[in-house]
């Protein structure tokens, strides 16, 4: 069978093509997974806790639940992100989205306060950190080998792609938790209504499960070596030249996640609960810049193929320590003064773009900069590890509100991340030209 046969119309080869596609449909199916319970759990929290809890233990509750997702994603990042390595790509991928299937399953049929007591709520926040493990495995697998097989002129656009299945989740939860909310009664939500969309994201890791079983697997054990082969991956990683850009990388992604959570998590909340904002006007800006962020990850991760990813990176530090601090305090500042929503929406809205559209650009820098035997482990580890500090976040806006107005503290964290990103930038290299994979493995998977 010659190459030929097995390109399809467009020059790429069907494998290539079906492996693209898995890694934009993994990165859509996680985020949908991680950020379901922090949209649709907060009205049905009823069901898992009794009436005379204290609001204050209630709204903690609510917020450990979304958190502990969070925190266990780094446990999964470089257990799987070995096993990627070593056992090969698409396994690691079966194995992480059969577990954050079988949990969401699970979430979705558990009992509450009335059935088990404040057992339910033990067995929901343990649900959720099982699930949070296998998600975090679950960046090792499909993002790599998306990236990997893409031809080196597309790699930049696939990995927008893959990024934009972010926002894309973002936007379906919104439309799936309006549709319970404006359909079902309290009772019928607190009854049965918020199973709904656990059960729909179970369906949606059934059918990716499916799709992902077509795709072949890369063949790990025939990647050359960067380090002692007789060593597991995590540890070729950590150690050597490996250990330096792993460090760079992870300080970069410190920086990306210190500037996104604030704009992501911690503005809604502002925004709502301190500086009175309608919570239909601010849901309704968050939606709409997630739509301008999904063409944003893609353009910025484009422009980066033609100028280079160092030169796009260190304009998107600038970006996010200048422009995104300044749309943030702008934010504040015209909230605090009454001048209407849409000046505050506005400015909401370029702080959510600046944040987080750089995404796809992080990502193909990421895959690029690890040798392929431990690309797995390299970008599971630093994508997952990266997200303790800044997830930890609510800690540092307590400890920075003790010397300064509430409402301005996130700004330190934004200058903060700005200028990680920049430093890190500044001593990493250029990676657009490297080659992912040898021309052995290249023409393998022309032929599968």
């Amino acid at each position: 069978m010659s190459v030929a046969e097995v390109r399809t119309g467009d020059g790429v080869p069907s494998v290539a093509k079906r492996s693209m596609i898995g890694g934009v449909i993994s990165l859509l199916i996680d985020s949908y997974d991680i950020y379901l319970p922090a949209f649709v759990l907060p009205a049905a929290m009823g069901y898992f806790e009794p009436d005379t809890l204290p609001d204050s233990a209630k709204v903690t509750l609510s917020t450990l639940i979304f958190t502990v997702t969070l925190l266990a994603r780094p446990i999964g990042g470089p257990i799987l992100g070995n096993l990627s390595d070593k056992i090969g790509r698409k396994r690691v991928t079966m194995i992480a989205a059969i577990g954050f299937t079988v949990t969401t399953f699970l979430i979705g049929v558990l009992p509450g306060y009335a059935q088990w007591g404040y057992g339910a709520i033990i067995a929901l926040i343990a649900l959720r950190l099982i699930d949070g493990i296998f998600l975090g495995g679950g960046y090792a697998g499909p993002v790599p080998l998306a990236i990997e097989r893409s031809p080196k002129h597309l790699r930049a656009f696939i990995a927008g792609l893959v990024s934009a299945g972010a926002p894309v989740a973002i936007v379906f939860i919104n439309i799936v938790q309006l549709f319970v909310l404006k359909n079902l009664s309290q009772s019928a939500l607190l009854s049965w209504g918020w199973r709904v969309p656990f059960f729909f994201g179970a369906f949606l890791g059934i059918l990716y499960l499916i799709y992902y079983a077509r795709i072949p697997e890369l063949e790990v054990t025939k990647l050359p070596s960067s380090g002692d082969a007789n060593k597991q991956p995590i540890w070729r990683l950590l150690s050597g030249s490996n250990m330096k850009g792993f460090l760079q990388v992870l300080l970069l992604m410190s920086g990306m996640w210190f500037a996104a959570q604030m704009a992501l998590s911690f503005m809604p909340g502002l925004l709502e609960g301190y500086l009175h904002q309608s919570a239909s006007n601010v849901s309704t800006m968050e939606l709409l810049a997630n739509l301008a962020t999904v063409v944003g990850m893609v353009g910025y991760a484009v422009i980066s193929q033609k100028l280079g990813r160092k030169r796009v990176l260190f304009w998107v530090g600038i970006s996010l320590t200048i422009g995104e601090t300044l749309a943030f305090l702008f934010m504040i500042l015209f909230a605090k003064s009454g001048v209407g929503f849409f000046a505050v929406g506005a400015m909401g809205f370029i702080a959510l773009f600046l944040a987080n559209a750089p995404l796809g650009t992080v990502i193909v820098y990421l895959n690029e900069r690890f040798p392929a035997d431990v690309r797995g482990s390299g970008y599971g580890t630093a994508y997952t590890i990266s997200l303790i500090l800044p997830g930890l976040y609510s800690t540092w806006i307590f400890l920075l509100g003790k010397f300064m107005p509430y409402e301005y503290t996130a700004l330190v964290l934004i200058v903060l991340g700005g200028l990680l990103f920049i430093v890190a930038t500044l001593i990493g290299p250029e990676t657009r030209d490297v080659e992912l994979l040898s021309d052995d493995l290249q023409s393998s998977q022309e032929l599968l």
